[in-house]
C-alpha cells in the first residue's frame, strides 16, 4: 500500500487512484438511472427464460412417464392373458322362488322372475314349460291379519268360509275359477295362526289359448295350498312387508284377502 502525500494536488491524484478500482464497473454518472433500470430488465428476462424453460421440461417429462405406463403396464379388461378378470356381483337368493320350483319340478316347468319382480309384500314369477313355452304366472303376496280371518265365500258375500287346516299352525282356503277357457285361476288364502300373517298365492294360465287345457294354471288347487301353507314360504318375506296399504304394485287377486288397510 502506498503511502499518502502530505498535502495539494498530490492528495487528490493518490484519493483518485486509490477509489478508480471501487467505481471501475459502475456506469457513467450521467445516465447511472438508466442503466440500473437496464440492468434490472435484464435479470427478469434471465430468471422468465430460466422458468419457462423449466415448465417446458416438467411437460416434457410427464408425457414421457405417462407414454411407459400406457405401453409397459397391462391392460385391465380385455380377454388377454394380462386381463384381470371382472368380478360379477352374485344375485341374491330367493327363497320364495325356490319353494315354488320344489312344488313344479315333478311337472318339468321352470319359474323365473317376471318383471316386475318383486315390491313389498309381493313377488310375481313367470312359469315356462321344459321347450320354453310361457305357462302362466304365480303371485305371492303376505297381509298383516292379527285378528281372525274371515275367509271369503264366493256365493255368499257376507259369510266366512270354514277354513282346512295345513296343521294346528296354518288354516286355509282354496279358491278355483276354471269354466273360462281363455283365463283359469287357482288362488289359496293361508294364514299362520300364532302370529296372524297370512298369505296369498295365485296362479293364472295363459290368456286366450281357447282350450282348457292348455290355459290350465301352472299349480293346481291343491299343489297351490301345499305351496301356501309351507312355512318356508312366508319365511322367505320380511316380518314388516305387507301388502294390507293402498299399494297398487300388489297383486290383484280374484279373491282380495280381508284384512284392513
Amino acid at each position: 500500500m502506498t503511502t499518502p502525500p502530505e498535502a495539494g494536488a498530490g492528495v487528490r491524484e493518490w484519493l483518485g487512484d486509490l477509489l478508480e478500482p471501487v467505481f471501475a464497473d459502475e456506469p457513467p454518472l450521467g445516465d447511472a438511472i438508466a442503466a440500473v433500470f437496464r440492468r434490472a430488465e435484464r435479470q427478469r428476462r434471465r430468471r422468465a427464460r430460466i422458468v419457462l424453460a423449466a415448465g417446458a421440461a416438467v411437460v416434457v417429462l410427464t408425457t414421457a412417464i405417462g407414454y411407459a405406463l400406457a405401453t409397459v403396464l397391462p391392460p385391465t379388461g380385455g380377454t388377454g392373458l394380462g386381463a384381470r378378470p371382472t368380478r360379477i356381483p352374485a344375485t341374491r337368493p330367493d327363497p320364495a322362488q325356490a319353494v315354488l320350483a320344489s312344488a313344479l319340478r315333478a311337472s318339468g316347468l321352470r319359474i323365473v322372475p317376471h318383471e316386475p319382480a318383486r315390491g313389498d309384500g309381493w313377488r310375481q314369477y313367470l312359469v315356462r314349460t321344459a321347450s320354453g313355452r310361457p305357462y302362466g304366472l304365480v303371485d305371492v303376496s303376505v297381509y298383516a291379519a292379527p285378528a281372525a280371518l274371515c275367509f271369503p265365500v264366493l256365493a255368499e258375500p257376507d259369510a266366512c268360509a270354514r277354513p282346512e287346516h295345513a296343521s294346528k299352525d296354518v288354516e286355509y282356503a282354496r279358491y278355483a275359477f276354471d269354466r273360462d277357457v281363455n283365463w283359469q285361476v287357482n288362488e289359496v288364502i293361508a294364514r299362520r295362526v300364532p302370529d296372524g300373517r297370512a298369505l296369498a298365492v295365485q296362479a293364472t294360465g295363459e290368456r286366450g289359448t281357447g282350450t282348457a287345457g292348455l290355459g290350465r294354471p301352472p299349480l293346481t288347487a291343491r299343489l297351490a295350498a301345499r305351496v301356501a301353507s309351507d312355512p318356508r314360504l312366508l319365511a322367505a318375506f320380511d316380518a314388516a312387508e305387507r301388502c294390507n296399504g293402498p299399494e297398487r304394485a300388489c297383486p290383484v287377486l280374484q279373491v282380495p284377502v280381508p284384512v284392513p288397510d
